[in-house]
């Protein structure tokens, strides 16, 4: 058959593009795939295929391959790269659940869908490439180098670094926490390296240019890092520690629940789940996979988080809490946008170019892009308009 010939010959010249376009099309499954979502399902972490836009499918119990052969091609029908890549990027996660467990702490549910638009999107920003170049790049990448970053990913490391560090195999720090670290590596080994270099060359007086070209240059640098970040803990599925447990608290004090994107967590889902139970965080998943953009579900996420503390935010016993209505989180987010934009317009910031001058920006669900890209915590992080918005609407 001329099709398995081309297939073999491209697995030969090790042409990654035209093997998974051609396995694709030959409707081929990996041998491992059922190991894979075996490992990750006894771990407790369930899988989504399917692109976000579209169906998606859960798998949340062990499968014969037939059977996952069967699910990929309903997700992937009309897309063979996907259906390949999809398989790899299963084989890539069941692989690294067993060797670096703790890279899965804050993870529940892996939407494949979503990690391979976040691979393409972050090829697309390295490389500076379209959408479409970058999503015919990614299905070029080897079966290693997708698993490295994948690596990267999980790792909270920036993922430009993922041939380059040969170290990478061995780190196991996750979420914001390692992502801060990384960030103040980087930072450290510029400054390093201007120092050398400039020991290097004839010593000249330090002018205000060069304390400009620097400053500029560290703000090039970590621009778009928190959006990114927000992206990828999104695709993810990445929630802190404790999160159910806490969500589940806020629920149960609140007389009709709250409202996530339309979608409401009645107060009776407390009286028939546990804090840790698995049925209550499935609930929440549930909710919340109804987001299709990766950074808003992370915003979402931020702000179910400081709910939690609501008694302490806002410093009252009793807050102000609706008693005849849900708690709608979206409105605490458009809130803190609204205070975040105020506050820049009132500082003469860049966002003066975009939302704070009455044009509205290309940020997800019309909150400020420049919201998306701050960190999360310090006086100007997201916390900080989030609680604002908290103690105005709470008090």
């Amino acid at each position: 058959m001329l099709m398995e010939e081309v297939y073999t010959k491209s697995c030969e010249g090790r042409m990654w593009a035209l093997v998974r376009l051609t396995a694709g099309l030959l409707n081929k499954h990996l041998e491992e795939l059922g190991k894979a979502v075996t490992h990750l399902l006894v771990r407790q972490k369930q899988i989504t295929v399917g692109m976000p836009s579209k169906k998606e499918e859960a798998i949340t119990c062990p499968k014969t391959n037939e059977e996952l052969k069967e699910i990929m091609h309903r997700a992937y029908s009309d897309d063979p790269n996907a259906f390949m890549l999809s398989q790899e990027i299963i084989v890539s996660l069941g692989s690294l659940v067993r060797t670096e467990p703790k890279l899965f702490v804050e993870m529940f549910r892996l939407r494949i869908g979503l990690i391979i638009q976040v691979l393409a999107s972050e090829l697309a920003r390295i490389k500076n490439l379209s959408a479409a170049d970058a999503a015919e790049n990614l299905m070029t990448i080897s079966p290693f180098e997708l698993k490295s970053m994948m690596f990267s990913l999980l790792s909270g490391r920036l993922l430009e670094e993922f041939v380059d560090d040969a170290e990478a195999a061995r780190e196991t720090r996750t979420g914001i926490g390692s992502f801060r670290r990384h960030i103040e590596e980087r930072k450290s080994v510029r400054k390093s390296t201007r120092s050398l270099s400039g020991d290097t060359k004839k010593l000249t007086e330090h002018t205000p240019e060069d304390e400009d070209d620097e400053e500029l240059s560290e703000d090039d640098f970590q621009f778009g890092i928190w959006l990114r970040h927000r992206r990828i803990d999104g695709a993810l599925n990445r929630v802190p520690n404790n999160f159910y447990a806490a969500l589940w608290d806020t629920v149960n004090r609140l007389p009709h629940g709250v409202r996530i994107n339309d979608t409401i967590l009645h107060w009776g889902l407390t009286q028939e789940m546990t804090r840790r139970e698995m049925k209550f965080a499935l609930e929440v998943e549930q909710a919340l996979n109804r987001i299709a953009e990766p950074e808003y579900r992370e915003m979402v996420v931020e702000a179910l988080w400081l709910l939690g503390r609501l008694d302490k935010l806002v410093q009252s016993e009793e807050p102000n809490i609706p008693r005849d209505r849900p708690l709608d989180v979206d409105a605490v987010l458009r809130k803190a946008n609204a205070i975040f934009v105020e506050h820049n317009r009132e500082m003469g910031t860049i966002v003066l170019e975009c939302c704070a001058s009455g044009k509205q920006c290309d940020g997800a669900r019309g909150l400020c892009r420049h919201l998306y890209d701050s960190a999360p915590a310090g006086e100007y992080g997201t916390s900080h308009y989030i609680i604002k918005a908290m103690i105005l609407m709470f008090t």
